[in-house]
């Protein structure tokens, strides 16, 4: 099964409101960083995905990309990962909580996704820094 139908068949019932964000969205997100590990938080009032990102996705040293509402370089853009995790628990999105390894996705805790983030973003400031 392609991890997105898997995907929807797992969040899909516990959604009420906002289901573009899982049917579309989230969809778009996988599809153009195919591969890449991910968390996933399912509420009812619709979805939050967090890809982690290769460090290549990532702009190069000392470069600036547009980013949210000005620009970015990859630490600013790391950082915003690790924010995004622990605002989480006040947007609705803990009703399940699903890890994609790349391999197969399955449910984890809040305090597993947040070591795996802390995990992530240590990975990738030692890759930033080579």
């Amino acid at each position: 099964m392609m991890i997105h139908q898997e995907l929807v068949k797992k969040a899909l019932p516990y959604i009420k409101s906002y289901q573009n964000d899982l049917l579309v969205h989230d969809k778009n997100a996988i599809d153009q960083y195919p591969g890449r590990k991910f968390l996933h938080f399912t509420g009812d009032t619709g979805t939050t995905i967090i890809t982690l990102y290769w460090s290549e996705d990532y702009p190069g040293k000392d470069q600036r990309v547009p980013y949210l509402f000005s620009a970015a370089d990859r630490y600013h853009i790391l950082k915003g990962i690790s924010d995004i995790i622990k605002a989480l628990p006040g947007c609705n999105r803990m009703d399940l909580i699903l890890y994609f390894d790349g391999k197969t996705l399955k449910p984890i805790t809040y305090d597993r996704a947040k070591q795996i983030i802390c995990e992530y973003t240590t990975i990738m400031q030692n890759q930033f820094a080579k």
